[in-house]
């Protein structure tokens, strides 16, 4: 059943889906705050940018499975994370220099790391499920 998982979704469409993703947040992170709705419940920015990561994270890991033939290495577990944790790391920073209405947060960041553990958890839990 693998090979038809592979034949279906292919590697190349899901790195083009996985760049695309990383574009995207990349924009909207950097879109003026009094052009976004406002939101009365701070804890809902923590939450938001968590989901954010978890998506990006298992966008990546599902890209890295299937392009590696349905296996998994810790280390690009590791790379991954890391690399997600350096990402939102930059985009904070940049935030802060590059925007009026933007500052940088280092709970955002943390947000960041923990929806990214999170995807990785969920991802390693649900990938057999990605052979049958």
């Amino acid at each position: 059943m693998m090979p038809h998982i592979k034949n279906l979704l292919g590697d190349k469409p899901l790195l083009l889906i996985a760049i695309f993703y990383t574009c995207f947040i990349s924009v909207l992170f950097f879109i003026p705050s009094q052009d976004l709705p406002k939101v009365q419940f701070s804890a809902l920015d923590k939450i938001v940018h968590s989901l954010i990561y978890f998506i990006l994270v298992n966008l990546w890991m599902l890209y890295l499975y299937i392009k590696n033939d349905f296996q998994f290495n810790n280390k690009w577990i590791l790379i991954l994370l890391l690399s997600a944790l350096l990402y939102g790391i930059i985009i904070e920073i940049l935030q802060g220099l590059l925007t009026i209405s933007r500052s940088a947060d280092i709970f955002d960041v943390a947000a960041n790391f923990i929806g990214s553990l999170i995807g990785i958890f969920f991802f390693k839990n649900i990938k057999n499920k990605l052979k049958t």
